[in-house]
């Protein structure tokens, strides 16, 4: 899409959007969205979320309505008018941002060459059911794409590192599994850590996608560095799926995924 397109096309969902404003009917009892509109909104929330990554790649834009639809629900589930007015207050600032610097449109050409926004990397150590488990999760539950290295053809690759950049280069978001893989001794006794590979990965992953565009998942007696304290992290027992919903949720924040139905 060229970014008159993208323009012309967020330009269309700020006139929907605020045409849903208005409809919104007043009673003595409250405030609540015109007949109809419920479901016409919900699916315009979810465009949105798709035009943002389709023309920009990762961005603020798409988390920020996210997080915006997923809040703007009333008690009795639905969209309530302070949540549709910050959605569309989203979706006016972009227009204005955009059409400052329309190059932020023509940016996303050169990553579309290698991101592809359903691949997810798998970072992951020694425990194979835990990411076999997670891959299981972001395939069938999800429906993305897992990207695990060592399932991946070498492709011409020398080193290992050679083949990691090459395949975390098409991804969008990554997801780490840190388990207690490594046994460190140190002069205040030991504890276990995740794999060097591991930590690397998702330090890599972090300078290139930023703190957004990864996750991490700490099964319980993994030693975790101060360094990744800023990162979103998950504690999980036994399983992965234990955090199914909360991993969903960053998913759509991110971007990842579309919001789902509330």
């Amino acid at each position: 899409m060229t970014p008159d397109i993208v323009l012309a096309e967020l330009e269309r969902y700020e006139s929907e959007l605020t045409r849903i404003l208005c409809r919104f009917r007043r009673t003595s009892n409250g405030i609540y969205i015109g007949e109809g509109d419920d479901s016409l909104y919900r699916q315009y929330a979810r465009e949105l979320v798709d035009l943002y990554n389709d023309a920009l790649g990762p961005n603020v834009y798409s988390k920020q309505l996210s997080v915006e639809y997923s809040n703007g629900f009333g008690m009795y589930g639905a969209p309530s008018y302070k949540g549709v007015e910050n959605v569309l207050a989203v979706v006016k600032a972009s227009i204005t941002r955009l059409r400052r610097s329309p190059d932020l449109l023509t940016k996303k050409e050169s990553q579309d060459a290698l991101q592809h926004r359903e691949n997810v990397f798998i970072i992951h150590g020694r425990d194979e059911a835990k990411w076999r488990e997670l891959k299981d999760i972001v395939k069938s539950e999800f429906r993305l794409k897992p990207i695990v290295l060592l399932e991946q053809p070498d492709a011409g690759c020398k080193t290992v590192i050679e083949k990691f950049e090459k395949y975390a280069q098409t991804c969008t978001y990554a997801i780490a599994v840190f388990t207690p893989d490594d046994e460190v001794r140190s002069g205040s006794g030991v504890y276990l850590q995740a794999r060097p590979n591991v930590i690397y990965e998702l330090g890599w992953f972090c300078g290139s996608l930023g703190r957004g565009g990864a996750m991490l998942l700490l099964k319980e007696g993994t030693e975790l560095f101060s360094d990744f304290g800023g990162i979103v992290q998950k504690r999980f027992k036994h399983n992965v799926s234990e955090r199914l919903l909360e991993i969903r949720r960053d998913l759509e924040a991110a971007g990842v995924l579309s919001p789902a139905e509330a």
